[in-house]
């Protein structure tokens, strides 16, 4: 369930920050010796300078240190999902999970599918195109 690429929604997501737990959506980025997940809760919160064009794809502006992908609304990320809403993965929240605190969160998992190949390595180039 936890490998690359892979699109999953927690109902609910627990933070590690201790912030109250909601449904997200989390998307594996990479796995590190079968115990700890790399991976991003992608948002549709726009933190993205206005004067910064908002289309689909990778945002990359080193002077301010953004860096983001964006996903449409309504457009197939998978097999069979689209996120409702444009949908925001930022390189400065992508983290670190071990195996044991996402299988202990008491929550339901759905399996979204993977992402599309394209769009995934699309998602990944941008990321590591990051000043962070």
């Amino acid at each position: 369930m936890f490998e690359k690429g892979r699109l999953l929604k927690f109902s609910p997501f627990h933070f590690k920050n201790g912030a109250s737990p909601k449904p997200k959506y989390y998307l594996v980025l990479g796995v590190y010796q079968d115990e700890i997940i790399i991976a991003s809760l992608p948002t549709s919160k726009d933190h993205i300078p206005a004067n910064l064009s908002q289309s689909y794809g990778c945002i990359n502006d080193h002077e301010r240190n953004v860096n983001a992908f964006v996903f449409k609304e309504k457009e197939l990320v998978t097999s069979n999902f689209s996120f409702p809403r444009r949908t925001y993965v930022y390189a400065e929240q992508v983290d670190e999970y071990s195996l044991d605190y996402l299988k202990d969160m008491d929550s339901v998992i759905e399996d979204l599918g993977l992402l599309d190949n394209k769009i995934f390595e699309s998602l990944k180039q941008c990321l590591t195109e990051s000043t962070m």
